[in-house]
């Protein structure tokens, strides 16, 4: 699959999951390369427990921001898919100003950290997605 970015603003994540699930999965060749998932201003429901994400390598990135969790984030918050690597240092899974009951489970592994305002900007708009050159002003 070809690398991706993605900016998901003011949206809903409902989880239907059986057993379990995952909002997003990333992964990146390198810690040079562009790409990553960054959930801003979201909510994250449902009836299913899920991961908030999935490490798919080394070098996986995913932001959330002013996120709301409900009651349905499985236990550690993140799942690595069973690869024994060096994620925790390499991995970048970060949180900025989120709330709700299923909010502290996002901070279950050592790789996932609270970031302060200026870590957290560039995830925050579209900079992120190179947005200044295809969005309208006003998004």
């Amino acid at each position: 699959a070809a690398p991706s970015t993605r900016c998901v603003l003011d949206c809903e994540l409902h989880s239907t999951a059986r057993r379990f699930g995952s909002v997003a999965a990333h992964g990146r060749q390198g810690p040079c390369e562009r790409t990553g998932f960054a959930f801003v201003n979201c909510r994250v429901t449902g009836t299913g427990m899920l991961y908030a994400g999935r490490a798919m390598g080394q070098y996986s990135r995913i932001v959330y921001a002013y996120t709301y969790f409900d009651n349905v984030i499985a236990p550690g918050g993140w799942d690595d898919w069973d690869h024994n690597s060096n994620k925790s240092i390499t991995a970048f899974f970060g949180m900025y100003r989120n709330w709700g009951p299923g909010a502290d489970a996002v901070h279950g592994v050592p790789w996932a950290r609270e970031l302060d305002y200026f870590t957290a900007r560039p995830f925050l708009g579209k900079s992120f997605v190179n947005g200044f050159h295809w969005l309208t002003p006003d998004v």
